[in-house]
């Protein structure tokens, strides 16, 4: 009876021990799968993150520095150009005529902005020497880089007291569409200071002055 019971004893244990095994393994299994499902999840997130609003912000971000980087290389390229007199001008490429050393050369015209200050009697003489004139505005669209000015200038303009009109040094009268004129001091001479605008100023009183002169053909460039 002892060996009948021990025989059962071990068959029971023989067939629990299959079973445990199993439990155990499907134990692991399905905390693999757990691990799996959760690592899928983490994955998905993690994409969800990175596309496509992050790649589009980024790609965003780094345009706005490349431009921002293109905009300070041309500002100070600009900077850089010619600066006279508190005019700064764009940077002129096109050769519009030959004109005398140290002049501005702009759409077939010459410029000299002065360094030093003259009543308006002294810097017309001072251009004449140069065989040049006082600043004239022939036409706005030709000379639009003088709305750039920031500074007074004497400019060719009289006031005939007979008739309080506005004459050109060459005795042409002034026109409405070249120059707007502003009563700002009593006196029979003009400055010009931006926007195409002329100032009353006392001929006597000492400004700087722009010189002018119409390129001729045959001038040498280092004059």
């Amino acid at each position: 009876m002892g060996r009948i019971h021990d025989q059962k004893y071990h068959h029971g244990m023989e067939m629990r021990e299959p079973h445990n095994y199993n439990l155990q393994s499907a134990t692991c299994e399905t905390r693999k799968r757990r691990q799996k499902h959760k690592s899928a999840l983490l994955t998905g997130k993690c994409r969800q993150h990175v596309s496509p609003f992050f790649l589009g912000y980024i790609i965003a971000i780094a345009m706005a520095i490349r431009f921002l980087v293109m905009v300070g290389i041309w500002a100070a390229v600009f900077m850089n150009s010619l600066v006279i007199q508190g005019v700064s001008f764009p940077s002129l490429e096109s050769y519009c005529g030959p004109c005398p050393k140290n002049w501005i050369c702009y759409k077939n015209s010459c410029y000299q902005f002065s360094n030093d200050s003259k009543n308006w009697y002294q810097s017309k003489a001072s251009c004449q020497s140069q065989n040049s004139s006082l600043l004239r505005i022939y036409n706005k669209a030709d000379q639009d880089f003088l709305k750039l000015v920031k500074s007074y200038h004497w400019m060719g303009l009289e006031q005939i007291p007979e008739n309080r009109s506005w004459r050109w040094e060459d005795g042409s009268v002034l026109s409405p569409d070249q120059i707007s004129m502003v009563e700002m001091q009593n006196g029979t001479c003009a400055v010009y200071a931006s926007s195409f605008k002329g100032y009353t100023e006392n001929c006597l009183t000492p400004n700087t002055y722009i010189c002018m002169q119409r390129p001729v053909r045959g001038l040498s460039k280092t004059q």
